[in-house]
């Protein structure tokens, strides 16, 4: 029996009284304040197979080490515990963006004593993502533009930035939206713009540093051909379209941005 299958039945079940009395432990063990504590961070691999744990912390520990990272430790397969010397360097990773290594995601969440390995959930991804064909009206309007990219990031989770409006030499207007995503959703691949009593106009949506993504399902964490839903033989819907590349002299920055 799986991990997973053994708690999703033990989820499943009702326990009397007595299997629930609680057990208590040391209060130092579980203080939010504990200095300890607030330099960790849980790392997980949403991957569809197994990274090289010892060659992925050689990686991370040389793109992290301007922000004085302490040790990195393996958990289990794909899982790492992370220490930072300070709670300010540990919160500067976590508020960096997505981390990727060949294309695979590490999520990050903050450690809770309280919590096992598998009681962690690791679903949210903040990206940026580029809205094309904005309409050019919209190009000098700072609140409409915001509304269309809270619109968009109340859709999907929340908007956590919004860079830039601009205007590309077909006169058409494409905004920069730093986002949290869904990652156990599809991801979107269109926004509808409009206002009372027009037809809405779809604007496509692209991802910058997109990780490994189902053509198939439209799932981050593994490729078509590991897709739990989607058959070979089907049509895919979700392409490479979907990926925004930076401009080059962007690319020397993508080391200090999270891509390795």
């Amino acid at each position: 029996m799986t991990s997973n299958s053994f708690f999703q039945q033990f989820g499943e079940l009702s326990f009397t009284p007595e299997e629930q009395g609680l057990v208590f432990t040391p209060a130092i063990y579980w203080d939010s304040t504990n200095d300890d504590i607030n330099l960790l961070l849980i790392g997980k691999f949403i991957a569809s197979k197994n990274v090289d744990n010892q060659v992925v912390i050689r990686a991370f520990q040389g793109i992290w080490k301007n922000n004085k990272i302490d040790s990195i430790s393996i958990l289990k397969e794909n899982y790492f515990r992370i220490k930072f010397s300070d709670e300010a360097n540990r919160n500067d990773i976590l508020k960096r963006g997505q981390w990727t290594y060949k294309d695979e995601w590490l999520a990050l969440a903050p450690f809770d004593p309280q919590s096992n390995i598998d009681d962690y959930t690791f679903n949210k991804m903040h990206i940026r993502v580029c809205i094309h064909g904005i309409p050019i009206i919209l190009k000098e309007k700072d609140d409409i533009a915001y509304q269309i990219g809270n619109s968009l990031g109340a859709m999907i989770v929340t908007v956590l930035k919004i860079d830039s409006c601009r205007i590309d030499r077909n006169t058409v207007g494409y905004l920069r939206v730093e986002i949290t995503i869904d990652v156990i959703k599809p991801i979107r691949r269109c926004v509808a713009i409009g206002g009372p009593g027009t037809t809405p106009k779809l604007c496509p949506i692209q991802y910058e540093r997109l990780p490994t993504l189902c053509h198939g399902c439209g799932i981050i964490g593994h490729s078509v051909n590991f897709s739990p839903t989607f058959k070979l033989t089907e049509t895919t819907k979700y392409e490479d379209w979907l990926r925004y590349i930076p401009p080059k002299r962007q690319e020397a920055a993508s080391r200090s941005k999270g891509r390795i």
